[in-house]
């Protein structure tokens, strides 16, 4: 990115949010681990998409 500063990265993480609350507590970790590694890493913007499973 050196070439081009003016050049904004932007990461998209989809996560799934089930309807019972202790699925969402298993399955939302991994989203969040991303987001924090590419944050550490980098100066990308991060934008969490959730998407609702309904029966």
């Amino acid at each position: 990115m050196a070439s081009e500063p003016a050049t904004r990265v932007t990461v998209l993480i989809p996560e799934t949010e089930p309807e019972r609350l202790w699925q969402r507590l298993l399955q939302n970790q991994r989203g969040a681990v991303v987001a924090h590694a590419v944050r550490r890493e980098t100066d990308a913007v991060i934008c969490r998409l959730r998407f609702r499973l309904l029966r």
